[in-house]
């Protein structure tokens, strides 16, 4: 229960002096989620907090209602002209009944309810000219009778009865007997207990009522008589525990509590809190499952209504066995402590999750069972920072817990008296301890050993005295006098203690001589320590190897046989996955199946089968350890180790080699701990210190939260927008409570939004889903609440999901919805009628034509012959074509000594009428051509045969332009129409060289000489066009390793499946990274890169290549 007293009027939520309450002793954290208008709530000050059947929480606050589901808020508001919106957006009380309904009271305006189906609210309000309307729209209060319908206090207009199915109300003049006069007074709450008492607090008496129900019409009330009713005045608030008994919480007046079964009123007394009830306005109580009331409320000075803000009482919790009273406050330094000081609502959910609400700062979310650790930190006797101790190591003995620091000495904390004593080194004193830092610590039945830097004490506890031991007596600070993690004594072997150092190897004490040994490097020594630091981290017996001492150092295991004081190793070698995963050792321990679980710093953690002396890795990438940084393992009874790592704690099964990983948020004094500080008292109970303090629990006690969540669908998008309720939208009613949804073919990008509503850790909640006649499998996700799925085809498809709470507890069960995409009109069933009638139809006509198709048939039967002969005939011409192109080719290549000669060409499809020639003149010159006829098939075929001819005679015309123009005026007097020659000409005398052209691509010579290439362009009409065209006449020099190449346009413009054309500038780049090639290597990569340009497809038109390289 809730309710604040008098809002509107008193306006009583103004604040209160400060009082400080005694605080018990906490060996679990408290830690506060805070939530606000920063995560989204629509206003800070929190009038009521409830939540529905479905689990979700509602909130009303001072600006609007509000829906969470552990991530996010939803709002609803007023909105003006909207009757079906929330009737005001000023919250002052909130119900959900029986039946799962929420009802909504507003400061000002009247009731709403709330439709979860198509979320709008009918709105209640007081109408003057109407007797069965509520009888005021302050609304304080609202509580639920046996039969579902309402009880509603209202700010000075009395109280009302509403029957929820007439929606009609009664006002309590119409119930209380005649004489009994309460007034319109300011009512605080109304309740109806278990008992069929209903409660009406307020400023003034407190009233109680026996009710009874004639057969129709309102509920009468009879004043129930309670001895010493009396003495209560200014109730504020009310609520009920499991036993019936009555709590009652008042303005200045105290806690009182009401026993029906004993008919027994009396005020509750707890020692130091007469006080604190006594200048307190009680605004809120809860009782949780520990039998523990949650009080809530503001502090005044005594005077009516005199309050100071943020200067509240906090939050109280009563122990109701034990009468142990905590409070908990706001604290400005911690910002997982309570957010304010002024608290006016509280909730405990179906979970056991306290939701506080407060005046001006939002809410604070509590759940014990998040924190699964004790953790000790700064709040102490001897104000003791915990973030600058460094624990290092612990001993418990009987009731004393030792804790070694790195920065503070030893301390030794009474468990009983819950204080810490300590022990710090006084350069004064030589029978105090030798350093603070302080590491291992080990008990022999008669003194605590103690390793510090530097060197050994022996610590006597009856007299308190410190006795120091230096491995290096001339040198305190030297690295051979600091003792690492731990020291161990052998049963076998009483009397000596074994550990290691920070630079002086394994060591032995015999603690009847006072005399150390030292087991170190020794280069001379094959068997020795392989550490050449000689840095000795921790150490290891086991009973099953009693004649050996196994040393953890920063190069792997190194195992001391005591016989014969030889060591053997384990080491990290690389590429052998049963070797060590890594050489830096942390820490031993054996299991009680004989293995021996090896921690490493970056190798994670290892398992020794002694049997096969083969190590099994489990690391961070390949089994789920937090972190590959292992700093210690503590085996508990049930099979598992314990792990304190870099990133939190995490509990391994040994059995199913599956982790589960504990982080802050579970209460750990932070995620990164420290070497060596790790230990298991007599009683199961661990201790792992860390950067901040240290844990300690029983395994037993740290439980997976055993609620399972409920599983809602929040939201349907449709291309990413938010489907709406509507008349003219596929969702009729809320997505939570919508069965099947039916959607056009268009609609087929969809998402689905869902959550899990558990509250303890949302942000470790589980998801998987799966989409039904689309998908087999789950998909599982992690956190993710969102499934979209696109380009989804007609039909109909089932969405499931399911959710985990943050302990990984599944409901298989989840939530499901029908989907169904309907198929476009021309793919529906009236479609496919359609479709046959017409096919019948088509058949009909088919059938009425039959004989006019039989004759046309034939009619192409023979029309085919003729054109197949015709295409034979084309064929024929074709290859009659391609042959004599070929035929018109040289047979060889000209043989010459100092030129090295290639040439290629590739037809096309269509006969492309490329040519290439060459001829040596008397003078030893070398004329080559290179040509391509406009046209394909015959027609170029003709112009390669008749350019042939026109060559044979021309050629030894030592002028290249002469030769141009005597073959355009034969060939113009050949009449062969719109036919062409393009042509190449170059002569090659020597080293000299003289090129030009007749429309073809330019000369590229590639200088070997300066590794560049030489173009040439020379532009000129093709032969047979026009009469004396002056072609340009270009000269230049070669040399030996100079390359030339004439090519037609057939390589230059082929196309690749994009339609891009190779072209000329990727033609020349690429021909200068082969130019160095010989010209038949030359000519095999052009080939090459053309085929895989155009994916080895045909060219469009005749590719050739002449290739020419001086030697």
């Amino acid at each position: 229960m809730k309710k604040i007293l008098s809002i509107r009027r008193c306006y009583l939520i103004v604040m209160i002096l400060f009082c400080t309450t005694q605080i018990s002793a906490q060996n679990k954290p408290v830690k506060f989620e805070r939530l606000s208008s920063k995560e989204g709530l629509s206003q800070n000050k929190i009038f009521d907090i409830v939540q529905d059947s479905s689990g979700f929480i509602w909130i009303g606050t001072e600006d609007g209602l509000n829906r969470f589901d552990g991530y996010e808020f939803k709002v609803f508001k007023n909105i003006p002209g909207d009757t079906t919106s929330l009737i005001d957006n000023l919250i002052q009380t909130l119900h959900i009944s029986k039946n799962g309904v929420l009802w909504s009271g507003s400061q000002l305006s009247g009731l709403s309810k709330f439709n979860s189906e198509t979320e709008s609210f009918t709105n209640y309000s007081h109408d003057n000219f109407n007797q069965n309307t509520i009888s005021g729209n302050s609304i304080i209060d609202i509580s639920e009778d046996e039969k579902g319908n309402l009880w509603i206090a209202t700010a000075f207009s009395g109280f009302n009865y509403l029957d929820v199915k007439s929606d009609r109300f009664y006002k309590m003049e119409n119930m209380l007997p005649q004489d009994y006069q309460i007034g319109h007074e300011n009512i605080s709450f109304i309740y109806q207990d278990s008992n069929n008492l209903l409660w009406l607090g307020g400023i003034g008496r407190l009233h109680v009522f026996e009710v009874t129900y004639p057969a129709n019409g309102s509920p009468h009330l009879i004043p129930y008589n309670i001895s010493s009713i009396s003495k209560i005045s200014d109730a504020t608030q009310i609520t009920e525990d499991a036993d019936g008994k009555i709590w009652i919480g008042t303005y200045l007046n105290g806690l009182y509590s009401f026993d029906y079964n004993k008919q027994k009123l009396e005020k509750y007394k707890i020692k130091g809190a007469d006080n604190l009830f006594s200048k307190m306005l009680i605004q809120a109580l809860a009782l949780d499952e520990s039998n523990n009331l949650w009080i809530g409320g503001f502090l005044s000075d005594g005077r009516t209504f005199n309050f100071s803000f943020r200067s509240g009482p906090g939050l109280i919790k009563i122990d109701l066995e034990t009468g142990t009273l905590t409070a908990y406050k706001n604290d400005p330094q911690n910002e997982s402590s309570l957010s304010s000081n002024d608290i006016l609502s509280m909730l405990i959910d179906r979970t056991g999750v306290l939701w506080v609400g407060t005046f001006l700062d939002g809410i604070n979310k509590y759940d014990k069972s998040l924190i699964k650790f004790n953790v000790s930190q700064d709040n102490n006797n001897l104000n003791l920072n915990f973030s600058e101790l460094s624990i290092r190591g612990f001993f418990e003995d009987d009731n004393i817990l030792w804790i070694s620091t790195g920065t503070a000495g030893l301390l030794a904390y009474d468990k009983t008296k819950k204080r810490y004593n300590i022990h710090k080194h006084n350069p004064s004193d030589e029978n105090s301890l030798s350093s603070n830092l302080v590491g291992a610590l080990y008990y022999d039945g008669k003194y605590l050993w103690i390793g510090t830097t530097p060197g050994l004490n022996r610590f006597d506890l009856k007299n308190n005295t410190f006795k120091r031991y230096y491995l290096d007596s001339t040198d305190f600070s030297s690295r051979f006098n600091s003792i690492n993690y731990n020291i161990i004594e052998l049963d076998e072997k009483p009397g000596y203690l074994w550990f290691g150092t920070n630079g002086g190897g394994l060591v032995r004490f015999d603690k009847k001589k006072k005399t150390f040994k030292n087991y170190t490097y020794d280069p001379e020594t094959q068997n020795s320590l392989n550490n050449r630091d000689n840095y000795v981290r921790t150490v290891f017996h086991s009973p099953k190897f009693p004649s050996e001492i196994w040393a953890g150092t920063t190069h792997g295991i190194n195992i001391l046989n005591l016989e014969t004081e030889t060591f053997r190793y384990y080491e990290h070698i690389p590429d052998d996955s049963a070797s060590l995963s890594h050489q830096n050792i942390m820490q031993f321990n054996e299991d009680e199946d004989g293995y021996i679980w090896v921690s490493t710093y970056g190798g994670g953690l290892n398992r020794f089968d002694p049997e096969t002396e083969t190590f099994r890795r489990f690391t961070e990438g390949n089994s789920g350890l937090p972190n590959n940084a292992v700093y210690g393992a503590l085996s508990d009874d049930e099979g598992n180790l314990w792990l304190s790592t870099n990133n939190g704690i995490s509990k391994f099964n040994r059995t199913s080699f599956t982790f589960k990983n504990f982080t802050v948020d579970d209460g750990l004094q932070s995620e990164e701990f420290n070497g060596g500080a790790y230990y298991k008292n007599k009683n199961g109970v661990m201790y792992f210190g860390g950067i901040y303090g240290f844990n300690s629990f029983h395994p037993s006690e740290v439980v997976d939260n055993q609620f399972i969540p409920q599983i809602e669908i929040t939201d349907l998008k449709i291309f990413n927008e938010s489907l709406q309720i509507g008349e003219d939208s596929p969702l009729k009613k809320q997505i939570s409570m919508t069965d099947q949804v039916v959607l056009s073919h268009w609609q087929n990008d969809i998402s689905f939004e869902f959550v899990a509503l558990h509250f303890t850790n949302p942000a470790k909640n589980k998801y998987a889903f799966k989409l039904e006649n689309y998908e087999n499998e789950w998909r599982y996700v992690d956190n993710i609440r969102v499934a979209t799925y696109t380009n989804l085809d007609p039909g109909e498809y089932t969405f499931k999901v399911k959710g985990s709470n943050s302990d990984g507890l599944w409901n298989e069960e989840g939530k499901s919805i029908k989907l169904i995409i309907s198929p476009p009109w021309w793919k529906t069933n009236w479609a496919y009628l359609s479709y046959i009638l017409f096919a019948v139809l088509i058949v009909f006509a088919v059938d009425r034509f039959q004989r006019a198709r039989l004759l046309r048939i034939e009619k192409e039967k023979a029309q085919l012959a003729l054109l197949e002969a015709e295409n034979k005939r084309k064929s024929e011409e074709l290859e009659e074509a391609r042959q004599l192109q070929l035929s018109m080719l040289p047979k060889e290549l000209p043989q010459l000594p100092h030129l090295d000669i290639a040439v290629y060409m590739r037809t096309a499809t269509e006969v492309g009428g490329d040519y290439y020639d060459f001829h040596i003149g008397m003078d030893g010159a070398l004329t080559v051509v290179l040509g391509d006829a406009t046209g394909h098939g015959m027609k170029a075929g003709t112009m390669v045969t008749t350019t042939k001819s026109l060559f044979n005679v021309l050629a030894p015309n030592p002028n290249i332009v002469e030769t141009f123009h005597e073959m355009t005026r034969c060939l113009k007097r050949m009449h062969l129409e719109k036919l062409s020659m393009c042509m190449t000409m170059i002569k090659i005398m020597g080293n000299k060289i003289q090129m030009s052209a007749a429309g073809m691509p330019p000369v590229l010579i590639y200088k070997s000489g300066s590794q560049s290439i030489e173009e040439h362009v020379m532009k000129g009409m093709p032969l047979g066009t026009f009469n004396d065209f002056p072609y340009s006449l270009v000269e230049s020099n070669i040399s030996s390793g100079d390359t030339i190449l004439m090519m037609s346009d057939g390589f230059p413009e082929l196309f690749n499946d994009e339609k891009e054309m190779y072209g000329y500038q990727r033609a020349r780049n690429y021909f200068k990274e082969i130019a160095g090639e010989n010209p038949e290597e030359i000519i095999t990569k052009l080939k090459k890169t053309g085929a895989e340009w155009t994916n080895d497809n045909d060219p469009d038109d005749d590719v050739t290549f002449v290739v020419i390289k001086v030697k």
